[in-house]
């Protein structure tokens, strides 16, 4: 049996943490399969990914971390190490320039490959792509960052790495050029079919059907009403400027905010953020063309592209929303609990113990 490596690098918003949690759950019977799916922490492989494409997690100068390329090393060794098939994934992996491509051949040398991508229409994307910046911390409003990333096609300087994640025919085509066509998979990842991606999986990796499946009482991750979007809106346009990255992630994006969408169902009758037409045909637009190159570029697909150009959104224009329930003021507060406190860096732990300590010597 031959050294191989099956990494699913992309795309982000395509099921890839169902997926990812799936990974991690069976690692043990994975392995003995005959497959390996790396430990460094995470239930995904973003730390190795970050390290190869070099970016920054969080805010850039303001306590985001730069993960050193010893990261992506590790990955690389685990490969080397393992005689059968090591199975990677991490979304961020889309982000690699060419040249970063050929670095992530050229350091599993002598590995027969197989890349993986799951995929959506680029026009379901657009709501969820924009509430996940949101959580980053974005200002814009909805509208304001659908122009900003749909009036020039592949080019947007309010979130430069939208379009190195979905303009998904360029993407996919530079990976074919240096792994070749033959070595790439894309699978269609349809919401009607849940456990198509991950049968699809189970077929690319040679093993028994249904070994991979949906996992569950996992967190739900659901999207965010048109009130939730608000108040976060607001919370990033007052957060104030001298705090930093750690601060922001731990209390709004894990803590308030990470609450209502894993826990707390939203209401039957509660407003969806919704998409104007005139963003939708555009984005419906581009989509078309990109499958027009997936499909030229040779690459083997798993499920229907051509149903892209079919696919719909709730459109129309936002009402204005000025007030929030008390219920969603207070399910935000309940986030924040005792795991706040295992998040914070050891850094700041070290910092507020040095400030406890001095307190009672000078008591």
């Amino acid at each position: 049996m031959s050294k191989r490596l099956v990494a699913h690098v992309g795309f982000h918003k395509t099921g890839t943490t169902a997926l990812q949690e799936s990974f991690s759950e069976n690692r043990e019977i994975l392995k003995e399969l005959g497959i390996q799916y790396p430990d460094f922490g995470l239930k995904a492989h973003h730390r190795a990914a970050w390290a190869l494409t070099g970016r920054t997690w969080g805010w850039k100068n303001k306590g985001g971390i730069t993960f050193p390329i010893a990261e992506w090393k590790k990955a690389v060794k685990a490969v080397k190490k393992y005689k059968h098939t090591t199975l990677i994934s991490s979304e961020f992996f889309c982000e690699l320039s060419e040249a970063q491509i050929q670095k992530f051949k050229d350091d599993n040398k002598g590995v027969d490959f197989t890349i993986v991508f799951t995929i959506r229409p680029l026009v379901k994307l657009l709501a969820s792509s924009y509430q996940q910046y949101l959580k980053y911390g974005l200002k814009p409003t909805y509208e304001e960052w659908l122009h900003s990333v749909l009036d020039q096609p592949g080019v947007s300087k309010t979130t430069p790495t939208f379009w190195k994640r979905h303009e998904h025919g360029r993407v996919i085509t530079e990976w074919a050029k240096v792994l070749g066509p033959e070595n790439i998979v894309v699978v269609v990842a349809d919401e009607k079919e849940p456990t198509a991606i991950f049968e699809a999986f189970n077929s690319i990796l040679g093993i028994p059907a249904g070994t991979l499946t949906q996992i569950e009482d996992v967190a739900s991750n659901r999207s965010l009403t048109l009130e939730e979007v608000t108040l976060l809106l607001h919370v990033n346009k007052i957060f104030p400027k001298n705090r930093e990255w750690s601060e922001y992630e731990i209390y709004i994006r894990e803590g308030a905010i990470k609450h209502l969408t894993d826990k707390v169902k939203a209401p039957k009758d509660a407003e969806k953020l919704l998409t104007p037409e005139w963003a939708f045909e555009k984005a419906r637009e581009i989509g078309v063309e990109s499958v027009r190159q997936i499909q030229s570029s040779g690459v083997e697909v798993i499920g229907n592209l051509d149903s892209f150009a079919a696919a719909q959104i709730p459109t129309g224009n936002n009402s204005e929303i000025t007030h929030v329930s008390l219920d969603t003021a207070a399910q935000a507060l309940i986030g924040l609990d005792n795991r706040t406190l295992r998040r914070q860096s050891a850094r700041v732990l070290v910092i507020e113990l040095r400030r406890r300590v001095k307190k009672l010597l000078i008591k």
